[in-house]
């Protein structure tokens, strides 16, 4: 096994809140129950959004509809994404250095507001050498035609790449694919693994 690209997933691997999770963030955020925010946040309509059917202001409309709240409560959600949100740096130096020696990609699934926050305040220079949105080429993981997508942008076939992502559902899919994977649970957890993927005889 000649492992050639490393295919890092962004939201819970690379981009995280002082909470368990963003969901967890959001429900501190809007005095909601975790669960119900949960439920939207890996609900259809949030796919949609990802895959470009409708844009980041209309799942806070329909996240605080479906939880009751009046939709002036969105400035709480736009200070959320701004304020309590933060890329690991220490996680992002390390994808860095695995660059010197695999092509990187960063494959994510979100909404509109993705790009303008990696060119402000989620900077990610000198990481990757391809980052594909879910809303900008209409995929989203684990659809094979995303997976297709990111191997040719890096020039690879499946078994040369690993997939590290922290849904169970995005990790199945790329290894009924044909890729390796790493399920993120925590960042040592991740780093073990990948680096016992990465260190198998070829």
């Amino acid at each position: 096994m000649s492992i050639k690209a490393l295919v890092w997933d962004l939201e819970g691997v690379l981009l995280h809140t002082n909470e368990n999770s963003i969901p967890a963030s959001v429900a501190r955020r809007l005095d909601a129950p975790f669960e119900a925010v949960h439920a939207v946040f890996h609900g259809e309509f949030n796919d949609r959004t990802d895959i470009g059917e409708f844009q980041h202001i209309d799942f806070w409309h329909h996240l605080l509809d479906t939880l009751n709240l009046p939709r002036s409560h969105v400035s709480k959600l736009w200070a959320h994404l701004k304020e309590d949100l933060f890329i690991d740096q220490h996680l992002l130096e390390v994808v860095r250095q695995y660059r010197a020696a695999y092509k990187t990609a960063m494959v994510s699934n979100y909404s509109e507001v993705l790009r303008p926050m990696l060119e402000t305040s989620w900077r990610v220079d000198g990481a990757f050498d391809e980052i594909i949105i879910s809303h900008e080429v209409g995929l989203i993981k684990p659809m094979p035609e995303m997976f297709d997508l990111a191997l040719e942008r890096l020039g690879c076939q499946p078994h040369e790449a690993v997939l590290i992502d922290d849904r169970v559902r995005n990790i199945d899919g790329a290894r009924g694919y044909g890729m390796h994977a790493v399920l993120f649970e925590n960042k040592e957890q991740m780093l073990a693994d990948l680096d016992k993927v990465l260190s198998r005889p070829a």
